[in-house]
């Protein structure tokens, strides 16, 4: 697995120097959502009982970040961590994901809607339980995109998807292979601008 917190770091030190470049001072958001996060567990170990499968739990995401330039946003995620089961191979095969995400957040206006995209890095904490019992992790670069309607000048609510975490080959202790880890949300919120 990679060093997730040196990925981090070069992550907040890139957004900080872009953001070194505004003119104005930053404008602070945070908020919270509703999200469907999907986990997706492909066994890769060989083991002829094959425990392949998704999670579709239902938890909260923070996110907030700052407004530096006309068009360019920075912010951070931290999904809280569910449990779902993934898998009945073996009995009931459960998953808890949490994921941690930092973002470059490109966006522009069309009247009080504002249409984005995401790019930046997550990690995603997988707690396996049950058939196989592990608790690796996966990280890499994340994606995503959504929309935001103004509702008052500090209030807005918004719709996106994100693509987190995604990491072929992620190693368990005592098997050989691995498991490929793909964890990605779709969410619904509402945040406060403070302006």
């Amino acid at each position: 697995m990679k060093d997730p917190l040196r990925n981090f770091l070069v992550a907040g030190v890139v957004l900080a120097a872009t953001s070194g470049v505004a003119r104005a001072a930053p404008t602070f958001f945070f908020g919270t959502d509703i999200v469907r996060l999907t986990t997706r567990i492909d066994d890769q170990t060989g083991v002829p009982a094959n425990f392949s499968g998704s999670a579709d739990a239902v938890t909260i995401r923070l996110r907030g970040g700052a407004h530096f330039l006309p068009g360019l946003d920075a912010e951070v995620h931290a999904v809280l961590p569910q449990s779902q089961t993934y898998s009945d191979t073996g009995g009931p095969n459960s998953v808890k994901t949490s994921v941690l995400g930092i973002f470059a957040k490109p966006n522009f206006d069309a009247g009080p809607l504002n249409i984005y995209a995401l790019l930046g890095y997550s990690f995603a904490a997988v707690d396996l339980s049950g058939a196989v019992k592990a608790q690796p992790g996966a990280s890499g670069v994340a994606y995503g995109a959504g929309f935001r309607y103004a509702i008052t000048p500090n209030v807005s609510g918004s719709i996106d998807f994100t693509q987190y975490a995604r990491e072929k080959n992620v190693s368990i202790s005592g098997m050989a292979g691995g498991i490929d880890v793909n964890t990605r949300a779709i969410g619904v919120g509402v945040s406060y601008w403070f302006k």
